[in-house]
């Protein structure tokens, strides 16, 4: 049997200070500062040529720290 009694939501079941009026939003408006924070990069055309995924960079990215000299990761 299924379940049939589906919780009915009142039309009026937000307060009115919530305002959706999306003709005066800016398209975009925080993605620039939200993907900065996160660690989010952008690879030029021609390095994604050779990295096709998230984890292929961060594979080569570890290989490059590991070879830095164990003094330097500290000044880093």
């Amino acid at each position: 049997m299924k379940n049939q009694h589906k919780k009915k939501v009142p039309e009026d079941f937000m307060r009115k200070e919530y305002d959706f009026d999306y003709r005066t939003g800016v398209r975009g408006k925080y993605a620039r500062k939200a993907t900065e924070k996160n660690g989010y990069v952008k690879l030029t055309d021609e390095v994604h040529k050779y990295f096709k995924t998230s984890e292929d960079v961060n594979n080569v990215l570890r290989a490059v720290i590991e070879a830095f000299p164990k003094a330097r990761q500290r000044a880093v």
